[in-house]
C-alpha cells in the first residue's frame, strides 16, 4: 500500500548575479596565479642550450667525439636527441648520418647543456647535431 507524501517544491536559490561574476573572478584569478607560478618553475630548472660548432672525429659505432677550435673541452656524442641531416631534415633519436662513418672527421653543429648527476659530477650533455656545417 503506497503512501503518498507530500513533497515541497522549493526553487533552488542561484547565486546573485554579481557573486557569480566574482566567483569566477577568483577561479580564473587562482588559475592564472598557478599558471604563472609553474612556469617561474619551469624556467628555473631549464639550462639554456649552447651551440657551439667543431670538427668530429667519429670513433665507432654510434661515438664521436667534437673539438672546438680555441678550447680545452672535447665533446663526447654517444646518443642524440635529434640532429639535422645534410638536407635540413630534422630526425627525432637514431643516430645523425653524418657520423656514421668510423674514422671519418666531420664539421658539424651542435648543442650541448649542462648536466649535473646527484653525486655532484657534472658534464656537458650534447642533446642535438646538425651535420650541415
Amino acid at each position: 500500500m503506497a503512501i503518498p507524501a507530500a513533497v515541497e517544491d522549493k526553487p533552488v536559490q542561484e547565486p546573485a548575479p554579481g557573486r557569480r561574476v566574482r566567483r569566477a573572478v577568483v577561479v580564473i584569478s587562482a588559475a592564472c596565479l598557478i599558471a604563472f607560478l609553474a612556469f617561474l618553475a619551469g624556467e628555473h630548472h631549464q639550462h639554456p642550450v649552447t651551440v657551439l660548432s667543431g670538427v668530429a672525429d667519429v670513433a665507432g659505432d654510434h661515438t664521436a667525439s667534437v673539438t672546438v677550435a680555441g678550447s680545452s673541452w672535447v665533446y663526447g656524442i654517444s646518443g642524440v636527441d635529434q640532429w639535422v641531416d645534410q638536407q635540413g631534415q630534422t630526425h627525432l633519436g637514431g643516430w645523425p648520418a653524418c657520423l656514421s662513418t668510423p674514422g671519418k672527421t666531420v664539421p658539424v653543429t651542435f648543442g650541448w647543456v649542462p648536466v649535473t648527476a646527484p653525486d655532484g659530477s657534472s658534464w656537458r650533455q650534447v642533446i642535438w647535431v646538425d651535420c650541415r656545417s
